[in-house]
């Protein structure tokens, strides 16, 4: 009779390609998954995984060990799932502010499709949220996350600027140039304290809080604007242009939730998987 654990086992360290990622998938010891395979091994008299430096490779016994082994787990699920009681469920989604409409929808219609019976509460606090989408940057230590799109910032230009024909836009370009900056994002800190030490000084007109105001600025003409790709492409009046020399200029976004939740853990593998990619952006 097969050990269910050591088919859970064995079925994340073939999906992980990794007894260490496998194990810390599972929350368990790596020595824990690495004899949960010797067991299956011995026990089908077969090699499962072929072992490198780069990690773990199925071999063909593997392979059809694994979709056996995934049917398998999936029907003890259903069986565990028929006695028990069915109750509502909630999710509770923190989404980082500076988000853009079209990236949380992804996330939302993902949600969707694989909870179509949960109820979705977009909450304030981190405190109290399931999930968080936000950048890596503001994932908590303590916190389990997976990224899942990768955007660069790049340089909004009012359709009627002199720039508008330029290919890119370098650091240089910014002196004396209008310019809004953003007072909450922490990558228009960082060019700030960069044009200070390289003695750039652009000329700025405004000071946005939140990007759709900037975005707003830059189509009437006020200025140029660093941003995340998704907040204006696409935005009428506004030119899109890359940077240059600003190695770095992007932002990583990921889902986090409590390592100790499982079943969110899960949960945010599964969406990972099922998130269709956002528009303007690249799967991470």
């Amino acid at each position: 009779m097969f050990d269910l654990r050591a088919l859970r086992y064995f079925v994340a360290a073939y999906e992980e390609g990794s007894i260490t990622a496998a194990a810390r998938r599972c929350f368990v010891a790596q020595p824990s998954v690495t004899h949960a395979i010797q067991s299956l091994e011995t026990e089908l008299a077969s090699l499962l995984f072929a072992r490198s430096k780069s990690g773990l490779s199925p071999t063909p016994d593997g392979e059809k060990l694994y979709g056996l082994a995934t049917r398998l787990l999936a029907e003890a699920e259903a069986v565990v799932n028929s006695f028990r009681e069915p109750a509502d469920q909630e999710i509770r989604l923190q989404v980082q502010p500076d988000m853009h409409l079209r990236q949380v929808s992804a996330l939302i219609r993902a949600l969707h499709e694989q909870l179509p019976e949960a109820k979705l509460k977009l909450c304030q606090g981190a405190e109290e949220a399931d999930l968080r989408l936000v950048t890596e940057r503001e994932v908590g230590a303590k916190e389990w996350s997976e990224p899942l799109w990768e955007e660069d910032y790049v340089a909004a230009v009012p359709a009627s600027h002199p720039k508008r024909f330029n290919t890119s836009l370098g650091l240089s370009d910014l002196e004396g140039l209008a310019f809004i900056e953003r007072s909450s994002c922490a990558m228009n800190q960082m060019l700030v304290q960069v044009l200070a030490q390289a003695g750039i000084r652009p000329d700025v007109r405004a000071v946005a809080e939140r990007e759709e105001i900037a975005v707003a600025l830059v189509e009437l003409g006020i200025g140029v604007a660093i941003l995340p790709r998704s907040h204006c492409e696409g935005a009428p009046g506004v030119v899109v242009l890359p940077l240059r020399d600003a190695e770095g200029a992007k932002r990583r976004v990921c889902l986090a939730c409590n390592p100790r939740d499982a079943e969110t853990v899960k949960l945010v593998r599964a969406l990972k998987r099922a998130l269709r990619k956002p528009p303007g952006v690249s799967p991470a």
